[in-house]
């Protein structure tokens, strides 16, 4: 039997706490969580960053991350 594989892709922001000397501060970072999910269980998980102004660079880290983890589903079938 084999295993069901599935890929989602969640719209999520990662937040950072930093502090400083008048207290601290919280910057929220957006991004796009690949989460691979097999059997009904999340096993692996990506966030990528996603700016204002995306740069050529971060699409493909994003496309990276989508080849991957489709792959990987494929790779099942």
């Amino acid at each position: 039997m084999k295993s069901e594989r599935r890929v989602r892709l969640i719209a999520a922001s990662r937040e950072v706490r930093v502090s400083a000397e008048s207290g601290s501060e919280v910057l929220r970072y957006p991004g796009i969580s690949v989460v691979r999910v097999g059997d009904g269980q999340p096993t692996e998980e990506t966030w990528v960053p996603l700016g204002a102004s995306p740069s050529f660079a971060d699409d493909e880290t994003v496309i990276a991350a989508l080849r991957a983890a489709v792959q990987w589903r494929l790779a099942c079938a």
